[in-house]
Order: C-alpha cells, then structure tokens, then sequence
C-alpha cells in the first residue's frame, strides 16, 4: 500500500488541475487510506479537502508546498513540502504560512528562512521536488552544498522528521536525481519517502494544467514550453504504479504509510479556537452583566418586565447559560456599540438615544427570533410581539453557535472594519476569505489566450454568450452564427472540453464582503492569515464555509445598501416632521401595504422588487410577516429549479392536493406544504429519512454546492440510499426525495424572516412616506435592480416629481425641495464627491450665483465639468429668472422675436443651454484653457438655432442618466406604426389576446428555468414579457437591442399579467439611453 504525501488539487491556482472532490474520490476508488494536501502557499482548500475526506471515510494529512526565498535578492526562490503530524505542527504551519507574505508580495509568497528555526516540533519536512534546494544542488553537482543544507534542516527539524523526497515523473534527470538524493540520504542516515507531485486526478487533465500554467504566465502553450510539465505522469497514480516506480528503493513506499500513521491531526476536530472573552465588571459574570443589560433595556422597551418577557427572557438566558455563550452575546454587543459610536460621530444619532431605539445595524439569523438579541440591539423584531419561535435558533441540544449576522449602512460598515481591527489587531482580527471561481465569460478570455485562438473572436465571444456556467459554452456557440460552425474547429473543441473542466474552479483568493473571525489568541496559530488588496485590512485563507465548519465564531458586518437608503429616508422624516419612527413598532399587519405588494408596486423594495419577486408577490400575497418570509424565501434559484415555487403557490393559493414521498418528511416540510423552501430544510430531511447525524446533513448540503461535484454526489447518494433503507424508506421513494436536493442557493429560514421584515418595512416607508423614500433611493445608486431613469418614471407614478440639478439650490446629494425630489450635483456626469463641495462650498461662502460667468469664476470647476452641469440643466433657472448676465437678457430676446413668447415658455431651458455653452467656450479661451478669463464675450455670441426635445433628452440621458422631465415613448409614439399599445392598453386585453408592443428595456433575466424574462417600460409603466428556448434562439441578439418592438399572446394567472413573446424587432436607437440591468 501507498499513501500520496504531495499533492495539488486547483487550491494551488493556475496550477492543479483537479478538485478537492475528484482526487479523494479517485483515491478512495485506488484503495487509498490516507492522502496529504499539499497546495502551494496556501491552506484555502484544507478545511474543504478534510471534511471530504471525512464524508469518505478516509485519513486526510494537512500539509503545504512552500515558496523559499533562498537568495538575498528574494529571486533564487525553492519548495519545501510540510507535513502537520501534531496540533503544535499544525499551528507552526500555519505560522509559516502566514510569515511567508509578511515581506512579500502577496500575490508572490515567500518565506524568508530566518522564520525556520525555532519550534518545529510536530511538523514534517520533505525536501520538496525538483526545485526543492537539496535536490537542485545535487543537480547541479553541488554536492557539498546538498549536504550543508540537508544537515540545516536537520538541525531545524530533528532527525525523525526529514525525509528525502523522491519522485520519479519519467522526466529526463529524475532517475540521475534520485540516485543521488538516495546517495546522500543514505550518507546522513536520512529515510526517503516517494511521492508523485500529482497535479492532477487522472492521466487525461494534463491539458488542463498545461492550460493553466500558460494562464498563471499570460502567456499561450507555444510560449510555455519551459514552464509547463515535461509529460502527462503527474497524475494520481495507483498504488500498485507507485510500487513499480519505486521497485528499487521499496523503502521510500513503506516511509509514506509511516508517515501517514504519524500524522494524527485532524483539522476536522483539532484546532484549538477560542471566542474572545468580554470584560466584565469585578463583582460581575458574563451571564450576570448580560441579563442586566436586557433587564435595562426591557424596561426600557415595555415599561418594566411583564410576565410575558419575564417568561421569554428566563429561558433564554438559562439556554445561554447552559451553552456558555454569555460572553459570546457580550461581544456582539460591545461590536454593535462600536457601531453606534460611528453612527454618533457621523451625527446620525444621538448618545441620548437608547440603543435599541436606534440600532446601527440589522441582525440577521437567530437574534430575529430572540428576545435577547432584540433588547441588546442585533435585532429589528420583538419577538413577544410577533410570537417568533426560539426553537429554530437556539434550542437545548444546540449542535453549534448560533448564526448572527450583522447588516450595516456602507459608511458604518466601512469604519467599523477598522476599529475592528484597531482594537483586536491583525493577528486577532482577520476579515474572512472568499475563494473566486471562473465562470464563462473569464474561461473564454483566459483559456483562449493559452489556446492561441484570436484575440478579437474571444472577446466577442466572451460579449455575446448568456450563461455564465462555462459548461454550457458548445450549447451557446450553437446558438451564434458566427460561432456555429466553430465548435467542432481545431483549438475550438480544445476550448469546449476543456471550459467544462474549469468551470467553477478556484482563481484567487479575495475578500468576504463582510465576514470577520475574532479569536482569543493569535488566529495564524489556527488558520494563515495575510494582506488583504485594501490597506490595513488582513484576510484568512479560509471561505465562509471552511470557517463554519472550523467552528469559529464569523460576524459578518456586512453593508446592504437598503439599510443606506432606509436609515437616510427615516433621518428625513425625522428632519420633516420632528419624531423618529421606531420601525420595530410599526403595524405589521397593515392591509393597505400589503395590498401595494399585492400590485406589485415593489419598485425600490429590498428583495421584492426583481421581476421574479413582481411574479410571486401577487400570486403568494402576503399578509404577515412568515408570509413575507415565505415569498423572499419562495424566489431563490434553489427552490425553482424543481419548479418549487409554482408548486408551492399553487397548493398555498389553490388547496391543490399533495402527498409526501414518505411521512418521514412530514416534520421538515409540514409549514411549507411538501416543498423545500430554505437550506435548514435540506439538513433536516436528511436526518430524518436517511438517520443522518447533524453534521452529515450539513456536508450533504454543502456537497451539492459544489461545481464538478457528480463523483461526490454519487457517494452521498449512496449513503443516503443505505440510511433511507435501515428507516423502512424504499429506494425509489429515497431516490425521489433525494431528487428534491440540489446546488442552487437557498436563505436559511431565519434569513429569509429578518430579510421579509426589512422588505415590508421599506414598503411601509414608501407607502406612507414617498418623498423621503425616494430622495434616499436616489442618494444611494448605484444598487437593486433598476436604473435611475426606471426609478424617476416610479416616483412620477406615486405623485413625486424629480428636478434637474439646480446651481442655487442643490447640494452635494438629492435632496427635498418644493415637495420634489432635487437631484444633486453628484449626478452630473463628471462631478464627483470633491467637484460637487467645491461647486457648494463656494455657493455656501459668497452667496446664490448671479450668472454663469459668476459661477465659472467662483467654482474653478474645469470646462468640462461646467459644460455638463450646462447640459444637466442646473444653469436653467438662472437663465429663466433672467440673472444671468447682461448677454443672456440679450440672446433671449433675439430668440424671443424669431420663435415667438410661446416658444420661449416651452423651450426656454433648451435655448439658454445652447446660449450658455456658447459662452462656455468663449470664456475658456485658449481652448486648452482651464480657468475662464475675465474677457467680454458679448461681441463674439451669435444667434443658435432652437434645440429639440428629443435633444434635450438625449443630452439629459447622457449627463445625468435619466431624463426627469419625461419619458422616450413619449416621444417617440407618435411615430410608431399603427396599432403599438402602451402599458396603460394592455391592461385591458384579455388572456389569450395577440398585442404589440414597445418600449425601454430596463431588465433582462435568464434564470435557471426554461424561460427568459424582459421587462419594457414605456411612458406609462412596465411590460413583463416572457421568452421561450425557441424564441430566444431565434432573436436573442436583437433582444440586446435598447428598444424592441414586440408582438405575443397576453397570459394572464393568478393575478398576474405576461406577454408571450412570438416576434421581436429593433427600434430605431439613439446614444446614450439608459442601460438595463442584464441576467441577473
């Protein structure tokens, strides 16, 4: 038997060419027992590779291949293999790691050897591989050399724990190599140990890593013939291979199974994290100082603690006891007082005002549903008053700490970070890694330039495909004309092949959007941590998932950008009507906000507001607060790729009769009427039909979110078939109810509620409060679904109206005058943050501008940006009210006698702005100029033709991004053939009617099911349009087009309307319109 000790699955980027999955599955099929992780620099994918080799039942060795810098200048650089045999070797592994980007680049780690000796025990050394030291200086015929560096690392090591690695690849020099590294070995009275340096699970993936090695260098196969591996041999050879290799030095086999049975550690079960403990007072406990901060705020809250709370609390505090997670709360708490104090600083509150009546940020997963979490400020929700059951979230047979989430507004969040790290520093403080991954468009562009293919077609290829699964590409391609005839092409199959191969695998290592892990002691003796690409912020080599399954405690602060819009809009009313709303004592139960939704009147609505959201809402129709849970947890790709949630609304909305597959599943699926709407769901079918243990469960989820996964998924089908049997469940009912897993992403059910609470309270707001809400959408774009131009055209449908920019009167960000929306100077195209204060701080030091001129000295602002604000329409009041200067009265009165008073009243703003950039001109003289002069300009204006409408909008599109007086159809209808109906037309049609319509894409939507979806907009509202495969194919580049002409069939269901799409056409186009938001 053999045991593989050097091994590289896609962990080691642009490097191994094989998953975590598909090498323990193929070693387990090989007959393996035992198989070391050896990526190179990092530990990204260790946690991943133990938990399945757990589920696999096999021994995984936690170890690395690391970067040496060997010379003084940092370039002479050479691998040693490490090994974690103990949880001390584990620890100074991942110490090392850690101080191997300390000095360098951190896309280009290295370890400087002066972080080598000292205690090393429990960590193995292999000399490495080719370009390890020791073997490149016998190569070289250095000898002598050899031998002072071996004896080096014994004297680090310890005798018992180096080993000279061997390897035989059928590379020329490997046999010469190793007979001299056995020469020397034997000479020192060092063992060998064999290894393959796999790169790859089998023989064939060798394309693919010679692929990947050409990505890592930018360069193409033809130019990396030197960096590339010389065969196809490193691949996960049998062991039976490995013996034959080996048949001459049977020693170097043996040495692999010893060293394999000296590695204990288990990082499934053997890191030694621990929480941060909480200063308390002297005379306190964390439990004790815990129930008297809830005690406070309940008075606080309820006027003194009724029996009900007491009752609630009681318990809670006793389940908190009992799985000592006081201390746990108390840091949340503290980190949630942090945030406050940002928020007071920004003046976004008052320290006068008790926390939970404020709170800086929203809690998400178990402190929804707990009383505790509510009365110290991580939740939105009473839950007394809602009957929230604690069950879910924290129980008395809970298997790990509960879930807690924290949403902030970005400029919270952002600070927050810091003094996160300020005050537990770096090596206590990391923010959480996330692993990103290739998908079609990257797999194009990068594997096309290895492959050599043209440049041009790639990225026009990479431009014109939908799907973003790379495994779809021939699919996509087939469906090109210019692409059609290419998929069987040389080089073009290669790429085919081979981007269903590289589809989903890792392509660096980047930064969680909020996670962060805190710890007690330094967190590189646990996991290697290293510089984020923001300065002053570190990151850990684990996921999000690799950190849970740690056990460690990750708070995740992240910035959601409704949070932004909603904390803005309550500040508002605030200013306007002189109370702030406690949004946690709304009613929830208002029927007139619901029955908005019912509409579909979600624009602007945290996660109801998608076309996909529009469809459900009025088909689910909430009335309460599970119902919303149910409609945000309803649209997740994870629930429709069964066609969830049609089945779900039809049994909730119908009475449409069901049947489990087995009563087994009753407990889990009883609340949602059969159909898995959220992950915990998943988790618990499987321990009740297959008798899985909560951990199993969780890897099975987890299995099925992996990409390449099908070797993986077979074995838990196996397993789940065996457990299903031993409970009475037939194999064809185990086969259907396994059938009902899948990898697309669901919420957690308590996700799901904190995220339908926030949804109806934004509704709430917009409801009641339109003006404020909309000014706070306005102030926080970029974010959701739609663009600016969509969101003025709503406001304008609730009665509010969006003003151009104005010189005198707008400020940095939109604000409210005249009951309308202001728009800021931040969006004339061009202005930006400092542009936008210079141009208020002058306003604000030396009064309202008299005229442009006035305005072009005081600003200082470019030429650029004073014509943009020109266009924008910010200069039009002064022009209207006739201060602009003695030359503007002039030209005024020259057009008002050629186009008549009427003209002047209608286009007044579009003849000023064709005056006033006139004039621009004249003042920035020298054209290269970028301050005006203080010349007379009068002598040099002449007389300029009107400036249309549809100039002016296009103009507006451009500089603002939308067109606050009006819509295009507006415009453009009356040129429309006969017969287009608007929005406001089809709400007349009956099912089953032939219609044709047009107007504005503002969304395209390709989910996982058969169907495309497009919304168009026109003057009136929005058109959702259905398109299917064969529709699709035939026009899906005409349906990139901004304006389409579209004839179908009106379907109408459950209270919702579609257009089935028969025919599509382009309209004639203009610049600069308005971008939809595509295939999210």
């Amino acid at each position: 038997m053999y045991a593989e000790l050097h091994c590289h699955s896609n962990y080691s980027f642009q490097e191994g060419a094989s998953s975590v999955e598909d090498l323990l599955v193929r070693a387990h099929d090989l007959g393996y027992r035992a198989l070391a992780l050896t990526d190179h620099d990092n530990l990204c994918g260790a946690m991943h590779f133990a938990q399945v080799a757990k589920t696999l039942e096999m021994q995984s060795i936690t170890g690395v291949e690391m970067t040496i810098k060997d010379g003084q200048d940092g370039k002479e650089n050479s691998h040693l293999t490490f090994l974690a045999e103990t949880k001390g070797g584990y620890s100074q592994l991942s110490n090392l790691i850690s101080y191997s980007y300390v000095a360098a680049d951190r896309r280009n780690p290295a370890l400087d050897l002066k972080y080598l000796p000292g205690d090393l025990d429990g960590l193995i050394l292999l000399t490495g591989c080719r370009t390890g030291r020791v073997p490149s200086l016998l190569t070289g015929g250095r000898f002598a050399e050899a031998e002072t560096q071996l004896r080096q690392y014994l004297d680090w090591f310890g005798t018992d724990n180096v080993f000279v690695e061997l390897q035989q690849n059928l590379v020329q020099g490997d046999t010469s190599r190793n007979r001299r590294l056995i020469d020397l070995a034997r000479k020192l009275g060092v063992p060998t140990v064999a290894t393959n340096n796999v790169h790859y699970h089998v023989s064939e993936r060798h394309r693919l890593q010679d692929a990947l090695v050409s990505i890592k260098n930018n360069l193409s196969l033809e130019q990396t013939h030197k960096e590339r591996r010389a065969n196809n041999q490193f691949y996960l050879k049998s062991p039976e291979e490995m013996a034959t290799l080996f048949s001459r030095c049977p020693e170097a086999i043996k040495n692999t199974l010893r060293i394999a049975e000296r590695c204990s550690f288990d990082l499934t079960k053997d890191l030694a994290y621990r929480f941060p403990d909480y200063p308390v007072p002297e005379d306190a406990t964390p439990q004790s100082h815990l129930e008297d901060l809830c005690r406070q705020a309940a008075e606080r809250r309820y006027g003194g603690v009724n029996q009900k709370a007491e009752d609630r609390l009681q318990e809670e505090l006793w389940l908190i006891g009992k799985h000592n997670l006081a201390g746990f709360f108390l840091i949340y708490y503290e980190i949630i007082q942090m945030a406050r104090q940002i928020m007071i600083e920004m003046g976004l509150s008052d320290a006068e005002i008790p926390l939970e009546e404020r709170p800086p940020g929203r809690g998400r997963g178990s402190s929804v549903a707990m009383l505790v979490g509510y009365l110290i400020g991580l939740s939105h929700i009473d839950p007394l008053e809602y009957n929230l059951s604690l069950d879910r979230f924290l129980s008395d047979d809970l298997g790990s700490v509960p879930d807690i989430d924290l949403d902030f507004p970005r400029t919270i969040r952002e600070e927050l970070i810091v003094r996160v790290h300020r005050k537990w520093g770096w090596d206590r403080a990391a923010l959480t890694g996330m692993i990103s991954t290739y998908q079609m468009k990257g797999v194009i562009r990068d594997l096309g330039k290895a492959l050599g293919l043209p440049a041009q077609d790639m990225d026009k290829l990479a431009k014109r495909v939908d799907s973003h699964d790379a495994k779809e590409m021939e699919l996509e391609m087939l469906q090109l004309p210019e692409f059609r005839d290419k998929v069987d092409a040389p080089g073009w199959r290669d790429l085919i092949e081979m981007a269903a191969q590289l589809d989903g695998f890792p392509k660096y290592l980047a930064q969680h959007p909020g996670g962060m892990i805190i710890s007690s002691s330094p967190l590189i003796d646990t996991v290697p941590v290293q510089q984020a690409a923001i300065a002053d912020r570190y990151i850990c080599h684990w996921d999000k998932d690799s950190i849970d399954q740690a056990g460690f405690v990750k708070i995740d602060f992240l910035a959601l950008g409704a949070l932004s819009q909603m904390q803005e809009c309550l500040l508002l009313i605030e200013e306007r009507e002189g109370n702030f709303i406690d949004l946690s004592r709304i009613d929830f139960d208002d029927r007139a906000v619901y029955e908005t939704m019912h509409r579909a009147d979600t624009i602007g609505i945290f996660q109801v507001e998608s076309a996909a959201q529009m469809q459900t809402v009025p088909r689910i129709k909430p009335w309460n607060l599970t119902d919303m849970a149910y409609e945000v947890g309803a649209v997740r790709p994870g629930v429709g790729v069964n066609d969830g949630v049609t089945q779900f609304i039809q049994r909730r909305s119908e009475g449409i009769p069901w049947d489990y597959d087995h009563p087994l599943e009753q407990r889990a699926l009883e609340r949602t009427l059969g159909i898995i709407l959220f992950q915990d769901q998943v988790n618990q079918v499987a321990m009740d039909v297959a008798g899985f243990t909560s951990l199993e469960a969780d890897q099975l989820r987890r299995a099925f979110g992996k990409r390449n996964n099908d070797l993986l998924i077979q074995h838990c089908w196996e397993k789940f078939r065996e457990g299903a049997a031993g409970l009475g469940v037939s194999e064809d009912a185990a086969q259907r109810i396994f059938q009902k897993f899948n990898g697309h992403y669901m919420f957690p059910e308590s996700h799901a509620f904190a995220f339908g609470a926030t949804a109806y309270h934004m509704a709430w707001l917009k409801y009641y409060h339109p003006l404020e809400f909309y000014v706070a959408i306005f102030n926080q774009q970029p974010m959701g679904f739609y663009n600016t131009e969509t969101l003025k055209e709503d406001s304008k449908r609730h009665g509010i109206t969006v003003l151009n920019p104005d010189i005198n009167h707008s400020r940095e960000k939109c604000i409210i005058r005249n009951e309308s929306v202001l728009l800021g100077l931040r969006y004339v195209r061009g202005m930006g943050d400092a542009a936008a204060t210079q141009a208020v701080a002058a306003r604000d030091q030396g009064g309202p501008f008299k005229s442009l001129a006035d305005a072009m000295e005081r600003t200082g602002l470019q030429r650029e940006i004073i014509e943009n604000l020109v266009t924008a329409g910010a200069f039009d009041a002064l022009n209207a009210a006739g201060t602009t200067g003695s030359m503007e009265k002039t030209e005024t009165a020259k057009t008002a006698g050629a186009v008549g008073t009427a003209g002047i009243a209608r286009n007044k703003g579009a003849v000023s702005r064709r005056q006033a950039l006139w004039e621009v001109g004249l003042r920035y003289r020298p054209i290269n100029t970028q301050q005006p002069l203080p010349l007379p300009v009068e002598q040099d204006m002449t007389e300029l033709p009107e400036q249309s409408e549809w100039e002016t909008m296009g103009e507006e599109y451009r500089i603002l991004g939308l067109y606050p007086e009006g819509h295009l159809m507006a415009l453009a209808r009356p040129h429309l053939r006969p017969g287009i109906l608007s929005s406001r037309d089809i709400e007349a049609k009956a099912d089953g009617d032939i219609v044709t319509v047009a107007g504005l894409v503002i969304r395209r939507q390709r989910p996982l099911a058969k169907a495309v979806f497009l919304t168009l907009e026109d003057e009136f509202g929005h058109i959702p349009l259905v398109v299917w495969p064969g529709e699709f194919a035939k026009y899906r580049q005409i349906i990139r087009e901004p304006l389409l002409v579209i004839r179908g069939e009106v379907s109408r269901r459950e209270g919702t309307m579609n257009i089935v799409t028969h025919h599509v056409e382009p309209m004639p186009t203009m610049k600069n319109l308005p971008k939809a938001k595509n295939w999210q």
